[in-house]
């Protein structure tokens, strides 16, 4: 059922998290009963979370790679999906990259909030105050910033692949942040905006 990392599953869009990561975002997303949910990093949960939450009524996913869009908007019908495909401000790593290119380009976008400022500015343009922000894509630490803010009061911000230490000082700067336990891929941890 579950992409659990690099492990291989049967279904067409599988959830690339481990199940009980996945359990525990599923967890907090139907404790919030979000109707606006807003996505950067499009994919299996994506599909996931829209077959499992009926109180979503829009949600808006933010994709930096065109290849991947197709993918997800080919085994994703829901029409309360808005899928959005919003390339890198900067040149991507040409096909075949190696490793190493690709963790420099990764670690790029964390560090030079002009390299992915479309992408991460994207959600304004909609003109949404969502009530749940996931952050699951690239220019994580900027993508932080942007989602709480854009957040309503009382909103969550959720975020997958916590354990990584370079996202912990902007998941710090908005409040008090509950990284969850057990994690065997992706820590999940979420921040609540206070409601005054």
């Amino acid at each position: 059922m579950f992409g659990m990392g690099k492990k291989k599953s049967d279904e067409p869009l599988p959830v690339y998290m481990d199940e009980v990561e996945f359990s525990q975002l599923l967890a907090i997303v139907e404790s919030v009963g979000p109707r606006i949910l807003v996505e950067w990093g499009s994919g299996g949960s994506t599909r996931a979370l829209l077959k499992r939450v009926p109180t979503i009524e829009r949600y808006i996913s933010i994709e930096h790679h065109g290849g991947w869009v197709e993918n997800v908007a080919k085994h994703v019908d829901d029409p309360r999906l808005e899928l959005h495909h919003v390339g890198p401000d900067i040149e991507m790593p040409p096909e075949g990259a190696s490793r190493d290119e690709i963790i420099a380009w990764d670690k790029r976008c964390e560090d030079d909030a002009s390299a992915m400022a479309t992408y991460v500015g994207f959600p304004r343009t909609q003109e949404v105050t969502p009530d749940l922000v996931l952050v699951d894509g690239r220019a994580r630490v900027h993508c932080i910033k942007e989602g709480f803010d854009l957040l309503r009061p009382g909103g969550v911000l959720v975020l997958h692949d916590a354990q990584r230490e370079a996202y912990h000082a902007a998941l710090e700067a908005c409040g008090r942040v509950v990284f969850l336990e057990p994690f065997k891929g992706g820590q999940v941890a979420l921040v609540r905006k206070p409601t005054s």
